[in-house]
């Protein structure tokens, strides 16, 4: 996953994300879950602590969404409830286990897919892969590069403004002026010096330009998307 080209992994996953969200099959979609799960845990340097963390919104939305449809789906046979107790209180009146699995199910896939990218992609190469392949503005790009490796800076910046305070006995919240404003003006000082520097190298004209740094469009990328989005279309026209 990690050596496929960034921009056409991007535009495969999208594909596929909008093939799952027209239909309701809910094995497809845990086969999605599952091997964009294992494709990503696979990948050399997958932070697997930092995977597990990530995923943990999807899965608690996912069974979030399984409670909500087995208590409210509207759309199950009444002869096939399904009621349980416990501690002698009703807690769980299942009257559409379909609907259930089919949103918890749906949240997964998205979140295994989203994960796979996420995880196997370097932002520089995507960037740069949307340049070069599929025609982004070069001024835009390496705006978006700028704004990205900026963030550090500005976290940097914030915790050293908070480090200055301490040292000075001062005791301030986290959201407070005296340390929220120093790191605005810095900021804004540093943005306006990227700026003219970026104008001053020539970002600002619209002419041809080559890029030392090169994003490969190989067969297997093609492949890749190609095969994904067919292995779906496929897996849902087999199983109903």
């Amino acid at each position: 996953m990690r050596s496929i080209n960034p921009g056409v992994k991007l535009a495969a996953l999208i594909v596929a994300s909008l093939i799952l969200s027209v239909t309701f099959n809910t094995p497809v979609n845990l086969a999605v879950f599952v091997i964009m799960l294992v494709a990503t845990l696979a990948s050399p340097g997958t932070n697997r602590r930092g995977l597990a963390l990530a995923m943990l919104p999807f899965a608690l939305t996912a069974v979030a969404l399984f409670v909500t449809g087995l208590m409210y789906g509207s759309g199950g046979n009444a002869a096939a409830a399904i009621e349980t107790d416990a501690f002698g209180q009703r807690t769980l009146f299942a009257s559409d286990w379909t609907t259930a699995a089919q949103l918890a199910s749906r949240v997964l896939a998205y979140g295994g897919l989203g994960m796979a990218f996420a995880f196997t992609s370097d932002a520089f190469e995507l960037v740069m892969s949307l340049m070069q392949q599929f025609r982004l503005p070069a001024k835009f790009a390496y705006g978006v590069l700028a704004a990205y490796h900026f963030f550090p800076v500005v976290r940097d910046e914030y915790g050293e403004v908070g480090l200055a305070l301490r040292a000075r006995g001062v005791r301030v919240g986290p959201l407070s002026p005296r340390r929220v404003v120093p790191m605005l003006a810095h900021a804004l000082e540093r943005s306006e010096s990227l700026a003219m520097a970026m104008e001053s190298r020539g970002f600002e004209d619209e002419g041809a330009r080559r890029c030392a740094y090169e994003v490969p469009l190989r067969a297997r990328d093609l492949a890749f998307a190609i095969g994904l989005n067919a292995a779906i279309v496929v897996a849902l026209v087999v199983v109903r």
